[in-house]
């Protein structure tokens, strides 16, 4: 009895590692591979997901997501739905997907619950709980930081191009979405998106307003607020896009500049713990050796 009793946290933990290593690969398999090509350009990933059906791990976190969704405080929803509206909704994400991914990492690192009631260790209870929340979070902070990337990147070139065709003699709305349309990328969607609202009576303020506060970029802020104030004042807009084009590309060159400054003590950081030791312990290790001295007599040993 006492042996078997012996071999239950083995077991334990050997059940656990091949449960995580089963849930792991079903959340990273591709679900659309039964999918036929002409469906596979249609649907988005996340609907293909739908469309293909899951694993029984991603089948009981999209059951779960909903319940959990709808039990959870109103901040912490609206906290999640600032975070996907910033990332752009990538995919088609949403709260609930957000949820669901959640929940896939919860039950994948939940056996390191059963081998913390064995083990005692407290690190293994935080890593089971700080995990599922941490992962998601990560990949949608991801998503935010490249969409900010691009839209930093693309405006100053899109504000040039639209300069030139209002200055050709298109209007300004139309000049928008011919631009937006030949430009692509998430600052094209948005401004088509502003567009929309427009067209469907929302006024030029609320729209741009509105665009304004789905990104968390700041030139794309500085640009919104330069516009309308432009707008309101009745100010030539060619002179206006052209000099919103020029303040952008100085911004985005102090960024670039504030970056590189960021960056300077992480690379002496690196130069310190990791190749200046590995420069001076060999340097060390061959004086020593070149001299001769006898470690004993140094040390008083025989």
């Amino acid at each position: 009895m006492t042996n078997v009793m012996l071999l239950v946290p083995g077991l334990a933990v050997a059940v656990a590692a091949v449960l995580a290593c089963v849930g792991y690969r079903q959340m990273r398999a591709d679900t659309a591979e039964g999918l036929g090509l002409d469906d596979l350009r249609v649907l988005r990933p996340e609907q293909r997901r739908n469309a293909a059906g899951e694993g029984p791990v991603g089948r009981l976190a999209s059951r779960l997501a909903p319940s959990v969704r709808r039990r959870l405080p109103t901040p912490a929803t609206e906290w999640l739905q600032r975070q996907v509206d910033l990332a752009g909704r990538p995919d088609g994400m949403s709260v609930d997907s957000v949820l669901r991914m959640m929940l896939m990492w919860f039950l994948i690192v939940s056996p390191l619950l059963f081998i913390e009631l064995f083990s005692g260790s407290l690190l293994l209870l935080v890593l089971a709980l700080a995990v599922p929340v941490i992962m998601p979070l990560a990949r949608v902070s991801r998503f935010q930081r490249l969409r900010r990337e691009a839209l930093d990147r693309d405006l100053p070139d899109f504000l040039d191009v639209l300069a030139v065709t209002v200055g050709a003699g298109v209007g300004f709305r139309p000049a928008l979405r011919r631009v937006s349309e030949r430009f692509g990328g998430p600052l094209a969607v948005e401004m088509t998106l502003a567009l929309s609202q427009v067209q469907h009576g929302a006024s030029v303020r609320s729209a741009f307003e509105s665009l304004r506060d789905r990104s968390d970029s700041e030139a794309l802020a500085q640009f919104v607020t330069a516009f309308l104030q432009t707008d309101e004042l009745g100010a030539p807009l060619v002179e206006a896009l052209n000099q919103i084009a020029l303040d952008m590309r100085r911004e985005s060159a102090q960024r670039m500049r504030r970056k590189a400054a960021r960056v300077a003590p992480r690379v002496t950081l690196v130069t310190s713990l990791i190749l200046v030791p590995g420069t001076l312990i060999p340097l060390m290790v061959g004086m020593f050796l070149g001299s001769g001295i006898n470690v004993g007599d140094v040390f008083g040993g025989s």
